[in-house]
């Protein structure tokens, strides 16, 4: 009994050293990223970005004879017009997300299968990266920096199989913080990949889960 209790505790202990060392390299990360205000270097990993192009949506139009009704002024265009990507971040060949950009919002759109529950996505992304924002934001709210409902929040949805489908994010509120964002983001994925690629495959339940702040 004494032998599998400290089978027991040496395997926790092994699991949480894991643990540390993954959040350690995660913080030394976010810090390259803070202090060079550069994105961390990931071998093979790229951001491509992309500027949308004026005038791509094309629209026919016929020459209306003279006496026809002057044309109605243009209305301005819908938010849906320009989900052209901004951004893509590529492992190698391979895309694995897409990133758009509106205002002050920002939506991540995953290329790849991986859970949430892969490290580092939850404890160093959300809570050290987007957790930190939002709790600085709700701190200047309190102060009176920030209006009532100025401070960051983020939701993260899933499919049936619970695969990352989309981050969303509002209230970004500074252009420091998209490219550390972007750059989190991108280094987050590339170790989520070689996690999962190391780990066995097992059957999981088909659930879909939304991680939201409040």
């Amino acid at each position: 009994m004494e032998n599998s209790d400290q089978e027991k505790a040496l395997s926790w202990i092994k699991k949480r050293i894991e643990e540390l060392d993954e959040e350690l390299a995660a913080l030394k990360a976010l810090v390259s990223v803070m202090e060079s205000n550069r994105t961390p270097k990931a071998e093979g990993v790229q951001v491509e970005t992309e500027e949308p192009k004026q005038g791509s949506v094309e629209v026919s139009e016929k020459t209306p004879p003279k006496e026809a009704r002057p044309e109605p002024v243009p209305q301005p265009a819908k938010e849906e017009v320009s989900e052209v990507p901004t951004a893509q971040i590529s492992i190698g060949d391979r895309k694995v997300a897409a990133i758009f950009q509106h205002d002050n919002e920002m939506k991540i759109d995953l290329l790849v299968a991986l859970k949430p529950d892969i490290p580092p996505f939850k404890s160093f992304f959300l809570d050290k990266v987007l957790g930190d924002y939002e709790k600085r934001d709700k701190q200047r709210e309190q102060e009176g920096q920030l209006p009532a409902g100025g401070a960051l929040t983020y939701e993260v949805l899933t499919d049936n199989e619970n695969n990352i489908t989309q981050i969303k994010i509002k209230n970004i509120n500074d252009q420091r913080r998209t490219r550390e964002i972007i750059s989190t983001i991108r280094w987050t994925i590339a170790r989520m990949m070689e996690k999962e690629n190391r780990r066995p495959s097992h059957p999981r339940g088909n659930r879909a889960h939304a991680f939201h702040s409040y």
